[in-house]
């Protein structure tokens, strides 16, 4: 009993898989909507704490600026300074800048700082009257700062010295505020940039950003102040975070917005889901884990159940495949005390009754047929008498004796035929079988006068060949009420032909040249029941002979139709070869 060990081995396959997957279902609600989720939060926890050290940070450097910007130097130098001679000028932008330069030190990223006068006049800490730094006012990080119109921002990176003495730019990050005379708030005097070495906040975005595929700080404008990883994915994202709230999911990516609280800003972090997969991988692995030693011991747990299950089963098997084999003359003995030994004595009451069942219908279906042979030969059809002793007294009215004679010799040799019934006259030679269809075809011919013409190709080793009786009139009626009748040229060929194919074959073949049979109704003529013909002798249709020869031979008869409309119909039948029985 393998194969049935193998379907229940399966069954509990199966079953654990089913079980897996409902595992890895709820394991995949738990990943998704709790683990998942607390993820998230760390996450999210780690990119707040990041942005407060980047928001407190920004508030010392503004702090840092505002401070200085109400001191009473660079107050003076804002206010005074145009009005001042030459020399005056130098010693106030000396004093300032030395002012400044003592609050350099509180502030580690302070690189330098400039001022600006309102007549556009620019001063920078590392080289006082240089025209390097009025040059680098003409980019875009202070364009966009002006014509912005605020009164305080953080630019956007950009490339700048260090010092005056410094060989390469670095990238610098500028604050800059709008100064305003403190006797006069409305009035506005100067801007004030401090420039920020910008090293100091990319070290701090950098550590910050550890575990995320993508971290992007922006500006109340929109504008890129940092950017780390995923930055092509990312550009379409940030467009419109201020309308997608502080969590959404874009392209496979969760992303997290932190908004300062001061400044309209915004630090954004990617996290892509597949980490957060990986991440988790924990969880899987135990799942993956479980699932197998739970099946293991599914397994371990069931072949013992599955051993005393399968053995009574195989012996019924077996004694199942000698039935099928034909031997009804078998039984089981189980003795499990279950479902199983019933089922043995069910299988045993069956074999009995099955055997007691085919006797009988094999009793049955020898009488079925010979009834059935017995019905089929024994139905004379009124029409053909009538029209047969019709034509019989038309040719005594024109005088046509012989005519008579012949006519009627052939009909009472027909008559005498439909007499002998039983089964013993199922099968007749093909000798007799075509004398009594010359008779048949005699009348037909005495009825249609010129109409049609027979060609007989008989062969004589096939003529001592059984055959069914009444096997070709049904033919030969077909050919000519359906084949030549309906041809307008209203004469016709019928072909009969008998021969030998080989030693265990005869093949007789029944050939008409009348208007043919459609593709689509060949299935038709062979399968459907016989309609009474007014022209047949006695009600035999393509179909019955079919069954016949089914009944007769089982599968080794054959009969087909070869049919093109137009040209005519051929019908074949093939029999297994048999000499006439001896007396």
């Amino acid at each position: 009993m393998k194969r049935l060990r193998s379907v229940i081995l399966q069954r509990i396959v199966l079953t654990a898989c089913v079980n897996f997957v409902i595992s890895g279902m709820f394991t995949y609600f738990f990943f998704e909507y709790i683990l998942k989720d607390q993820m998230i939060q760390e996450d999210r926890a780690q990119l707040a704490q990041t942005a407060r050290q980047l928001e407190y940070m920004s508030d010392d450097i503004a702090n840092f600026a505002f401070t200085l910007i109400i001191s009473e130097p660079v107050q003076s130098f804002f206010k005074t300074y145009n009005d001042l001679p030459i020399y005056d000028q130098f010693a106030l932008f000396d004093r300032t800048m030395d002012h400044l330069d003592s609050y350099r030190g509180l502030r580690k990223e302070v690189a330098s700082f400039a001022l600006v006068l309102p007549d556009g006049q620019t001063f920078w800490s590392e080289a006082g009257y240089d025209d390097y730094f009025a040059g680098k006012l003409q980019e875009p990080w202070y364009a966009n700062f002006v014509r912005s119109g605020a009164q305080f921002a953080l630019t956007v990176p950009h490339r700048m010295l260090l010092t005056a003495s410094a060989y390469e730019e670095s990238e610098m990050i500028s604050f800059i505020v709008a100064v305003r005379d403190i006797a006069q708030p409305n009035r506005e005097i100067g801007k004030f940039i401090v420039n920020l070495d910008y090293s100091h906040f990319r070290e701090l975005l950098d550590y910050g950003s550890e575990g995320f595929e993508g971290l992007v700080w922006l500006n109340d404008a929109g504008d890129v102040l940092y950017a780390r990883g995923e930055i092509g994915a990312a550009a379409g994202i940030f467009a419109d975070t201020s309308d997608a709230g502080e969590r959404f999911e874009r392209d496979g990516a969760v992303v997290l917005v932190d908004k300062f609280e001061k400044q309209n800003w915004k630090l954004a972090a990617v996290i892509d889901k597949g980490a957060l997969l990986i991440r988790g991988r924990v969880v899987i692995y135990l799942l993956v884990v479980f699932s197998l030693v739970s099946m293991a011991l599914n397994l371990l747990l069931m072949m013992p159940a599955i051993l005393r299950m399968s053995r009574p089963i195989l012996r019924l098997y077996q004694a199942m495949n000698t039935v099928s084999s034909g031997n009804l003359l078998v039984s089981v003995d189980i003795r499990t005390g279950d479902e199983l030994e019933r089922l043995g004595q069910g299988f045993n009451r069956m074999v009995r009754e099955l055997r007691v069942h085919l006797e009988e219908s094999i009793r049955h279906e020898q009488e079925k047929r010979e009834l059935e042979l017995h019905l089929l030969l024994s139905q004379l059809n009124p029409h053909f008498v009538y029209n047969t002793l019709n034509a019989v007294i038309y040719m005594a009215r024109r005088g046509r004796n012989d005519d008579i004679v012949q006519m009627v010799g052939s009909f009472i040799r027909l008559l005498q035929d439909a007499a002998r019934t039983g089964s013993e006259h199922a099968l007749v030679t093909l000798r007799e079988e075509i004398a009594l269809l010359k008779d048949y075809v005699a009348i037909q011919a005495y009825r249609y006068t010129d109409l049609f013409e027979v060609e007989w190709q008989l062969d004589e080793r096939a003529m001592d060949g059984l055959v069914p009786r009444h096997l070709l009139q049904p033919l030969v009626e077909n050919a000519i009420f359906h084949g030549i009748c309906p041809d307008e040229d209203g004469h016709g060929t019928i072909r009969i032909s008998a021969v030998c194919a080989d030693d265990h074959t005869l093949v007789i073949r029944v050939e008409d040249d009348g208007v043919g049979i459609e593709a689509e109704r060949l299935a038709e003529v062979l399968e459907r029941p016989p309609a009474r013909s007014g022209s047949g002798m006695r009600h035999i249709g393509l179909a019955n002979t079919r069954q016949r020869l089914r009944h007769l031979y089982g599968g080794r008869a054959e009969l087909r139709i070869d049919s093109v409309p137009g040209q005519g119909t051929a019908v074949i039948v093939e029999l297994p070869l048999q000499a006439e029985r001896s007396a």
